[in-house]
């Protein structure tokens, strides 16, 4: 994990193995990954209350 200029991790990628795997065509592009291995992509600008409503959501299924 590389952590850029903002608190949130950002998956450093090369040759882009990750975002192809996951159908990412583009930027800015958010991959959540779930406890049990699931994956939810976000393609586009995601605001802070989207980001705060989709972490607490996957929080609450971690349990």
């Amino acid at each position: 994990m590389l952590n850029m200029s903002t608190q949130i991790s950002h998956v450093l990628d090369d040759p882009d193995e990750f975002w192809i795997a996951h159908g990412v065509t583009g930027n800015p592009a958010t991959v959540f990954v779930a406890a049990d291995g699931s994956t939810e992509i976000h393609l586009g600008t995601l605001g802070p209350q989207n980001l705060v409503e989709r972490l607490e959501a996957l929080a609450a299924t971690a349990s």
